[in-house]
C-alpha cells in the first residue's frame, strides 16, 4: 500500500510539472510586424496633452456650421396684408342722363363703377268701372239707373277691348279709388277696381370701398329730388372664379 501510494504522487507530480510547462509555452507573445508605409497607430492616451488638446480644437473647426435662416425668404413667404373691401350699389337713378354723369364722377374719384339697370311694372293708375254689357241697349240701361241715383262722372266705352263699358273714374291713388267704389256701393251698385301698370326702369352703380378709399356723401346726395333720394345699399361682393389652366401633355 504505501509503494502504491508513494507511485500515485510521482505521477501527480509529474502531470502538474508537465503542465505548467506547457501553458507558458502557449502564452509566448506573438509580434505582428508593421507593414512598410504605414504609420505605427498611437493611441490618444499615449499621446502627450498638448496633441490631444489639438486634435479636439481641430475637429470643433471640421464641425458643419449651421446657416442662419434667410431674411429674404422669410419676408417672401409672410402673408400680405390686403385691405377689407366692402360693396355698396348706389340708386335707384330714375334718369338715365343723371347715371351716366354720376358714373364719370365715380371713376374721376377713383372707383370702377358697374352700371345696371332694372326695369318693373309698377301700379299707374286705378280704373272704377262696370263690366262690359253683352249689348249696348244693356249699357244704356245700366246708364239709365245712374241718373236716377244722381250718380256723376260716367261714360259708355263704344269702341275697343271694353266696348259697352260704363267708365265710373280713373284714380292715381287706390285709396280714392277705394272712397269712389264706397260711394256707388250706398246706392246700390257694384263696381270693380282695375290696377293700370306701367314699366319703369331704374339705374344702378354698382361699387367697391376699402379702408383707404371711401365714396363721400356730396358726390352722390344731389343728383337726384329731394322727393327720390338715392340711397347707397351694401350688396354681397362677387367671388371671382379661379382661372383655369390648360396643362400640356410632354
Amino acid at each position: 500500500m504505501r509503494s502504491l501510494f508513494i507511485l500515485l504522487l510521482v505521477i501527480n507530480l509529474s502531470y502538474l510539472v508537465w503542465g505548467v510547462a506547457f501553458s507558458e509555452k502557449n502564452n509566448t507573445p506573438v509580434i505582428v510586424q508593421q507593414p512598410q508605409g504605414m504609420q505605427t497607430l498611437i493611441l490618444l492616451s499615449e499621446r502627450p496633452d498638448e496633441t490631444v488638446a489639438s486634435v479636439n480644437i481641430q475637429s470643433l473647426e471640421e464641425a458643419p456650421k449651421i446657416s442662419k435662416p434667410n431674411a429674404k425668404v422669410g419676408k417672401k413667404l409672410s402673408p400680405s396684408i390686403t385691405s377689407a373691401k366692402t360693396c355698396y350699389s348706389l340708386g335707384p337713378i330714375l334718369d338715365e342722363k343723371n347715371s351716366i354723369k354720376l358714373e364719370q364722377k365715380l371713376k374721376q374719384n377713383g372707383f370702377e363703377p358697374k352700371h345696371k339697370s332694372i326695369t318693373d311694372k309698377e301700379p299707374k293708375s286705378y280704373w272704377v268701372y262696370f263690366p262690359a254689357e253683352k249689348t249696348l241697349q244693356d249699357a244704356k240701361a245700366v246708364e239709365n239707373q245712374l241718373k236716377i241715383a244722381n250718380a256723376d262722372d260716367y261714360f259708355i266705352i263704344r269702341k275697343g277691348k271694353y266696348t259697352n263699358a260704363i267708365s265710373l273714374g280713373l284714380y292715381n291713388g287706390y285709396s280714392r279709388a277705394k272712397i269712389r267704389v264706397g260711394r256707388l256701393k250706398k246706392l246700390g251698385f257694384s263696381p270693380k277696381i282695375q290696377t293700370r301698370y306701367k314699366e319703369v326702369t331704374r339705374h344702378w352703380l354698382d361699387f367697391q370701398e376699402t379702408d383707404q378709399k371711401r365714396l363721400k356723401t356730396s358726390i352722390w346726395e344731389k343728383v337726384q329730388k329731394d322727393d327720390n333720394p338715392l340711397q347707397k345699399l351694401a350688396r354681397p361682393c362677387a367671388v371671382s372664379a379661379p382661372k383655369k389652366t390648360s396643362s400640356s401633355s410632354k
